[in-house]
């Protein structure tokens, strides 16, 4: 008989630890928005993800980052350069608070990369640009290609006016007026969709959390 009771109040105590886990599970998990959420906080999912042909960029230490990095991956992408003036220093700072956020509430990273790729390759060295985007957080990595790769990169992504090379660099004002958004790509190496300017961190990580956890 006691044995019976002891049964039935462990089963009852499994049952409303369970039951309160699924409470306090679906209070913290993020929510996943619609398209139209999406959009209103600023991030445009394609109808379809855009899968990426093959390429290869630069790091610091001479070894190269290519599309097999981006596998099982949700990468940030987004494209700079170290003498920026302004829009380049503010939306890395803005992806910092967004990492810092993310931290904040515990949200798993391990699946998550942060990556500048340089428009500036005649100006930045791997070793510059990797420079330049880890004084904003040490996750993030800083790459270059060379100007035939990246204009092939950025024509996939749509995201720079990056064009090929004639006798002299860019100018630091054309350079200025590249397509500042800020690229997702998913974890088959597809481009998945983009973050537009003006960032807000609120709404920056709600969608970051949403669609990432999809």
């Amino acid at each position: 008989m006691k044995n019976n009771i002891r049964l039935s109040l462990l089963l009852i105590f499994v049952f409303i630890a369970t039951i309160l886990y699924g409470f306090v599970n679906k209070l913290t998990a993020p929510r996943i928005l619609s398209n139209e959420e999406l959009l209103i906080n600023g991030f445009y999912k394609l109808q379809e993800p855009i899968a990426l042909s093959d390429f290869s960029l630069e790091r610091e230490d001479g070894s190269y980052f290519t599309k097999s990095d981006l596998i099982d991956k949700w990468t940030i992408m987004y494209f700079g350069f170290s003498s920026c003036p302004t829009e380049c220093p503010v939306t890395m700072s803005e992806l910092r608070k967004l990492i810092n956020a993310l931290r904040e509430k515990d949200f798993m990273l391990d699946d998550k990369q942060w990556v500048l790729v340089t428009i500036d390759p005649e100006r930045d060295s791997a070793k510059d640009i990797n420079f330049y985007a880890s004084r904003f957080d040490s996750s993030f990595v800083g790459l270059r290609a060379e100007r035939p790769t990246l204009l092939s990169l950025t024509t996939q992504l749509n995201v720079a006016k990056v064009k090929p090379m004639k006798h002299e660099m860019h100018s630091i004002e054309e350079l200025s007026n590249h397509v500042n958004n800020v690229i997702l790509i998913n974890k088959d190496a597809e481009y998945f969709g983009f973050f537009r300017p003006p960032f807000d961190i609120s709404k920056l990580s709600l969608t970051y959390q949403s669609v990432t956890t999809q």
